[in-house]
């Protein structure tokens, strides 16, 4: 499905790889909210825990909206893990507690 959108091949290609670039970085700030939302402790659990969750449902979106953009012009939304993280900028942060 290529849509005419007014760029050239070339200039949908990069705009292309530049939101699966996008994608990827989403797609790992999503897992990692995720994570915080499931292990957050403290006095301010229950607070923090819903703000985690409003924001993963926030990028979720974001995602979606994202890969659907890609398709619209003419590319593959990427969707395998291994190449989120491969394109993503986002570095994984060692466990600071048990």
């Amino acid at each position: 499905m290529k849509a005419n959108i007014g760029i050239s091949e070339k200039n949908s290609k990069e705009v292309g790889s530049v939101l699966n670039k996008i994608l990827a970085d989403e797609y790992l700030l999503y897992t990692k909210t995720r994570n915080y939302h499931w292990n957050i402790e403290g006095s301010n659990f229950m607070e923090m825990h819903l703000f985690f969750e409003s924001q993963y449902n926030t990028i979720d979106e974001a995602i979606d909206e994202i890969a659907e953009r890609v398709r619209q012009i003419g590319h593959y939304a990427q969707g395998r893990l291994k190449d989120f993280i491969k394109q993503s900028q986002l570095v994984e942060q060692e466990y600071t507690s048990d």
